[in-house]
Parts: structure tokens; sequence; C-alpha cells
């Protein structure tokens, strides 16, 4: 299922993106919203990411090689925290 994915300093541009494995780049201090997950691996590839979950008191950090399925009901922001941090972005497979 495609991921939608907004630009908070431009909330009028989404991406749409519909790839098997997404991979973007932060850096310390930048956020990227995904608004409608839709059960996605949320996996830092390097650097520590913090995510927050829309309605939900819990804080996810992810150190490298560390993973999250995001919930496909609320929308998630993820920040890079010390430093540049690469998140990869993949579906869950769902079994035959």
């Amino acid at each position: 299922m495609p991921t939608r994915h907004a630009n908070p300093a431009h909330p009028e541009l989404t991406m749409l993106i519909d790839v098997p494995r997404t991979r973007l780049l932060l850096q310390r201090g930048q956020t990227s919203r995904l608004p409608d997950p839709a059960a996605t691996h949320l996996c830092s590839a390097a650097g520590t990411l913090w995510i927050t979950i829309d309605h939900d008191l819990r804080d996810i950090v992810l150190e490298p090689g560390q993973c999250f399925v995001a919930p496909s009901d609320r929308g998630v922001t993820i920040s890079a925290l010390s430093g540049p941090a690469v998140l990869d972005l993949r579906p869950v497979q769902r079994p035959a």
C-alpha cells in the first residue's frame, strides 16, 4: 500500500510513495511526517531516530538496525536526534 509523505514546511505538498522500500536522509532536528503509514516498517539504517505517534503517549527511539511497525490508523512524526539519520520505510509483509 502506498505511503503518503507530507512536508511539514509545505503542508500543501504531499508525495505518494509506492515502492518496495524508501530511504530518507534526515539531518539533526529535521522531521518527516507520515499521516497514514499503513502498517509500515520504520527502520534506522544510520543515526538515532525519534518517532512520535498521533494520540499516543509513547515515544519510540530507534538506534541503527532497530525497526518499529507503525500503526495503520495514526500518523507518525520522525525526527533525527543527534545528527544525520537514515530512515528506511518498508511495507509489512502480509502472509500469503
